[in-house]
């Protein structure tokens, strides 16, 4: 939906998973000089030091008036930090004082990302077209889908605001949870933060049916790089319990893209219809109780809407990062993804993290969406630490990834899975409880 979008974040280590599963949790310690930073705000960027990045956006400069470059960056750290009001002034402020070309592009580009955020679709679409007029490349099908969503009031909620569901866990290890889709059809859903969209199969799709969102259609891309066509719809009302959400946009993707195969010597697969992604977990507060196997959706209002001055959750490509630790040195950005069984690293940023990239294995077979295999490297001994809690990875996989991916891996559910977890759009911030 946008520029490029690894859609789905969906990854299996299919070979020798329990291996990966050998995790061992231990207080988060720091190293004393571990936390590299950036000399101004384009190196805070790019070292996704958002927190100083406003510090320094926060602080009057008596020596000289800062460039538009400079207030677009501080905007686009407003941004990635879930702090849309202040994002949008520096930004406009940035375009008020007329960049090049390409700056005005990457800054509207910025604004438009802030309205798609906040559920302004035409806005977003605005911004978004004045981006590629300037000669950002965006895909013809991105600027489609915004005009399509222009006069939808989408996620409008009524009944509970806050509700409580089991979810069911193995086999794979993924949260799911039972919801109700059109009033009418028990559809078994995983909470899937790596998704950008909520996705739904055709099946399904045709099934319920899916109001379509016009004739146009879009690729996605997995993290195994794997192109993957989509239509676009949307759900009439999802229903979470006693909760129900109106008019939700989702992508429909075809059958065989959305199966897995959990067993390769019993040939089992694990096939899913209807995927929660980030655009609609973004409007709540989640509490994934491990211990109960239960999950609290809580709907945020625009009062719960404060980012904590010790924020730890940012958006980066329209999805959920969280910022970590690699063997105690920080900090990282990490893809958030409830719905990928195992933690990975990115192998397109070994360089930039601390580890010893010397004498990798070859034998993580990796699974991606539509079942496909590709044989990725491994490493041995990596400990990753979120929030106040590290875990030592005996055996952690690798994926590829574009150079530009700021994020150096993904935390999925074998490390998340050893604590109770808040993952709070409102605060931005993810918290673990030890179990």
């Amino acid at each position: 939906m946008f520029r490029k979008v690894a859609a789905l974040a969906f990854l299996f280590a299919l070979t020798g998973c329990a291996l990966y599963k050998d995790v061992t949790v231990t207080p988060l310690l720091l190293s004393p000089a571990g936390i590299e930073r950036g000399s101004d705000v384009q190196a805070m960027l790019r070292k996704a030091d958002y927190l100083r990045a406003i510090e320094l956006a926060s602080t009057p400069d008596p020596r000289s008036r800062r460039s538009a470059t400079d207030l677009g960056a501080m905007g686009t750290a407003y941004l990635a930090a879930g702090r849309f009001s202040e994002a949008r002034t520096r930004l406009r402020t940035a375009l008020d004082m007329e960049p090049y070309r390409n700056t005005y592009a990457d800054i509207a580009w910025s604004l438009s990302q802030v309205e798609f955020l906040e559920n302004n679709f035409e806005s977003s679409l605005e911004w978004a077209q004045i981006a590629s007029d300037h000669g950002l490349q965006i895909r013809d099908w991105h600027l489609q889908f915004l005009k399509s969503l222009a006069d939808t009031a989408a996620y409008r909620f009524s009944g509970e605001g806050s509700q409580r569901l089991p979810f069911r866990f193995g086999r794979p290890d993924v949260p799911r949870i039972a919801t109700r889709i059109n009033r009418s059809h028990e559809v078994e859903g995983v909470i899937d933060s790596g998704a950008v969209l909520s996705i739904v199969s055709t099946r399904l799709a045709a099934e319920l049916p899916v109001r379509r969102l016009g004739t146009f259609k879009g690729t996605f891309y997995g993290l195994l790089g794997e192109p993957i066509p989509v239509e676009f719809g949307m759900i009439d009302t999802l229903e979470l319990g006693d909760m129900v959400i109106e008019n939700v946009p989702v992508a429909i993707m075809p059958d065989d893209k959305m199966r897995f195969l959990i067993s390769k010597e019993e040939g089992k697969e694990f096939r899913m219809d209807f995927l929660l992604g980030s655009n609609l977990l973004k409007e709540f507060r989640l509490e994934l109780d491990f211990s109960r196997r239960s999950v609290t959706f809580t709907h945020l209002t625009a009062r719960d809407r404060r980012p904590a001055a010790d924020q730890n959750l940012f958006y980066e490509g329209f999805r959920p990062h969280v910022r970590g630790a690699v063997n105690r040195k920080g900090w990282y950005l990490f893809i958030l993804d409830t719905g990928s069984e195992i933690t990975f690293l990115n192998q397109a940023r070994l360089g930039s993290m601390p580890v010893a990239a010397f004498g990798m294995g070859h034998s993580a077979t990796l699974q991606g969406l539509g079942g496909a295999l590709k044989h990725g490297a491994k490493l041995e001994n990596v400990e990753v630490g979120v929030d106040t809690w590290a875990g030592r990875f005996k055996t952690i996989p690798m994926y590829e990834s574009d150079e530009k991916d700021l994020a150096v891996g993904i935390i999925g559910q074998n490390f998340l899975g050893n604590f109770n977890v808040i993952i709070d759009f409102g605060r931005m911030r993810v918290d673990l409880k030890r179990r």
